[in-house]
């Protein structure tokens, strides 16, 4: 019998056949590994201080306290080593019109802390804890606390309104008031 396929339609089907025999043979799937590496340095433990808005008062004669709004701040613990922090407050003795009021006249100040919370981007958990209200003076006064494996990252303090109570004596002289409150990151309190 002759056949009446052209040798090139057969070997157009001998190709066909042998491409069919690999297309159900399964490819082993091949992995290969590779590192990615790099080295994280420490940053550094900052904070912001708030802007604490100016005051007006008229003296009565009476010891009086007015109460004035304490800006936003934050502190940012980059350092990597979830060792705490604690922010501290100190304030110099108050002067007026340039002189020191004087150790004997009672003015004092007063700062109500606001609560920390984590900053966008921020994913830790566990912040630092925020004090009562603390009387302020040259001795600083802890108003932050971030043990040891809390605080990491920054952490914002949102503005507070009437947060400093300004006790003005009632024999107070008039003329500019003035205080210098230092904020500090410290160690944390054990």
């Amino acid at each position: 019998m002759r056949s009446f396929l052209h040798p090139r339609v057969t070997r157009v089907t001998a190709a066909i056949a042998v491409v069919a025999a690999f297309a159900v043979v399964p490819v082993a799937a091949q992995a290969a590994d590779t590192d990615a590496t790099g080295t994280l340095a420490a940053g550094a433990l900052t904070n912001v201080a708030p802007v604490i808005t100016p005051f007006n008062a008229t003296l009565t004669g009476v010891t009086q306290t007015i109460q004035t709004d304490v800006g936003a701040s934050s502190v940012t613990d980059a350092t990597g080593s979830g060792a705490g922090y604690s922010v501290t407050v100190s304030a110099t003795a108050p002067t007026v019109g340039g002189v020191a009021a004087g150790a004997g006249t009672g003015s004092t100040l007063t700062l109500t802390p606001t609560d920390a919370t984590a900053a966008a981007g921020n994913p830790a958990l566990v912040g630092p804890d925020t004090s009562a209200p603390v009387a302020l003076g040259a001795v600083a006064a802890t108003i932050s606390n971030a043990a040891a494996g809390s605080g990491q990252g920054e952490w914002d303090y949102a503005a507070g309104a009437n947060d400093l109570s300004v006790v003005i004596p009632g024999d107070a002289s008039a003329g500019a008031y003035s205080s210098t409150l230092t904020f500090t990151t410290a160690p944390p309190v054990a």
